[in-house]
């Protein structure tokens, strides 16, 4: 947080209209924050500071409509993944759609010249600790993009029309940055409209929902997942460009999991517990297994 003598430097020159002095004490305060290792916050600072446009989360200006960096600051949280395609634990069929829109991103220009769009849109479906999110992080790894975590708390609003403002305002920030802005859960905005035990509001969030997917032209990608995807409206899905099913695995490929996470811990399961996590459902449950595994012995051995 900026110091009160920084702080009452600010508001004196905003006082005396001293914007020149207002400026300054502002790019001070903005470098404090990057000593500090605010890196985010510092370049949303100094992208406030630029005038008739508007600043994204990379610190970069933007031209058109002003948006909040106080709200995208709170709505998005930024990560750089290190997971790769091959390191999650998916079906070929399906590594290889998803690796079909990475080729499709690194060749967009030709793509452009022949009058073909590339597909910016996904949804990932399918049960709980099946791989949706990470398979979404290992994507922006491979098309080398900043991963962006849309926070559904602070996108829904109080208000009447708040959410669709914060809506607009979030894709807007993807039509001007390179990213992969991901929509985790998208259950929570994109259920079926009509149910009578829903307030009209809700169906309101839907509609600016749907509308946003298919206006918006995106500089990346907008990724969404769902563990419920049969309680999404009917028209939701037609607004993304491909939709991945990602299957709870077999029982197969649930061993193959076990031993490849024992063995980056250096573990050797014992029969008993392997033959228990071989029921477990998901890769979720499993790799919390075996990791519970892996702590009990290391702290066994203290």
């Amino acid at each position: 947080m900026p110091s009160i003598e920084k702080l009452s430097k600010l508001f004196k020159a905003l006082a005396s209209s001293n914007l020149q002095a207002a400026e300054e004490v502002a790019r001070q305060i903005a470098a404090e924050e990057d000593r500090k290792g605010h890196r985010t916050a510092a370049q949303l600072l100094r992208g406030s500071l630029v005038p008739n446009g508007t600043s994204n989360l990379n610190g970069q200006a933007s031209q058109g409509r002003i948006e909040s960096p106080s709200f995208l600051m709170g709505a998005l949280s930024r990560s750089f993944p290190q997971v790769r395609l091959s390191d999650v634990a998916l079906r070929e069929a399906t590594r290889t759609r998803l690796g079909e829109v990475v080729q499709e991103f690194q060749a967009q220009e030709r793509l452009r010249s022949l009058g073909i769009r590339r597909r910016s849109k996904l949804i990932l479906h399918g049960p709980p600790g099946c791989g949706k999110s990470l398979s979404a992080s290992a994507l922006a790894n491979e098309l080398g993009l900043p991963l962006y975590v849309v926070r559904f708390d602070s996108v829904i609003g109080a208000y009447l029309g708040q959410t669709a403002t914060h809506l607009r305002q979030i894709f807007h920030f993807a039509e001007v940055t390179e990213c992969v802005l991901l929509f985790d859960e998208i259950d929570a905005l994109g259920k079926t409209r009509g149910s009578t035990t829903d307030v009209g509001e809700l169906d309101r969030i839907v509609i600016a929902l749907m509308q946003e997917l298919e206006l918006s032209d995106l500089k990346g990608f907008i990724v969404a997942t769902s563990n419920i995807p049969d309680s999404l409206d009917a028209a939701l899905w037609r607004r993304f460009d491909l939709a991945v099913e990602i299957p709870s695995p077999n029982q197969r490929e649930i061993a193959t999991f076990a031993r490849a996470k024992a063995k980056s811990f250096k573990l050797t399961l014992r029969r008993d517990h392997f033959n228990r996590i071989v029921r477990l459902k998901n890769y979720a449950e499993v790799e919390s297994a075996v990791e519970d595994e892996a702590r009990r012995l290391a702290l066994k051995g203290l």
